[in-house]
């Protein structure tokens, strides 16, 4: 996800760029490495964040002990909204990042005096609303090969890969565990359904991190259900 500078959830950079002048000498930039918390779950919502360079997972902790990572950001997209006064998630960095931070009032106030920032930011909050839902049904109603494959068809419009010529390249920034802890599987269930996706070569693995997706239209076709490609 690093590599690409554009996401599905990405702020227009008229809409970044505006932000910056609005606000001035309130945006600061914040570096954090791998591992690193920028924000815990129940802490003070003082700021609103875009990620300039890096991936960033947000998650809960469940009483269990369990993670439920909620949403993965990467360069362009922004974060860290929150209708209490609280963060309600924890957001951790995957990789090396740097994070333009906006105080959250400062941020408000210029985004509800420019028309076109608020018609920006509104469409941010109805892409992330889209997100949520579709997570929801995805958790709730697909099976283990759906939810592999819809996470997967995701990750190629994040990353504008669609638009590329066949093969199409993804570059996952997160581990398994992480995408487990998302599609609400165990490691070992998005291990065995990526394995099997690569002996039916619908997509093939060239590292741990990096893979193509050589037959895109039998993805789709998993992800809506069907595994009669897959023979």
């Amino acid at each position: 996800m690093e590599q690409h500078e554009r996401g599905g959830m990405a702020a227009p950079m008229i809409f970044t760029a505006a932000l910056a002048d609005g606000m001035g000498a309130n945006v600061s930039i914040r570096r954090i490495k791998a591992g690193e918390t920028l924000y815990v779950e129940g802490e003070t919502a003082d700021y609103c964040y875009e990620i300039v360079s890096g991936a960033v997972k947000e998650y809960n902790t469940l009483e269990d002990g369990r993670r439920q990572v909620a949403e993965f950001y990467s360069a362009g997209d922004m974060f860290g909204f929150s209708e209490s006064a609280d963060q309600l998630h924890t957001a951790e960095a995957i990789t090396p990042c740097a994070v333009r931070c906006y105080p959250r009032e400062a941020f408000m106030k210029t985004v509800a005096a420019s028309p076109s920032l608020s018609a920006s930011f509104l469409e941010t909050l109805m892409t992330r609303l889209h997100r949520a839902r579709e997570r929801m049904v995805m958790i709730g109603r697909m099976s283990a090969i759906q939810r592999v494959a819809t996470f997967l068809l995701r990750l190629t419009g994040d990353q504008d890969s669609l638009e590329n010529a066949p093969p199409i390249q993804i570059h996952l920034a997160m581990s398994r565990q992480d995408i487990a802890d998302h599609l609400g599987l165990t490691i070992e269930t998005v291990c065995r359904t990526l394995t099997e996706l690569k002996k039916k070569k619908v997509i093939v693995m060239e590292s741990a991190r990096v893979f193509e997706i050589a037959d895109l239209e039998s993805l789709e076709a998993v992800a809506m259900g069907s595994r009669a490609r897959l023979h």
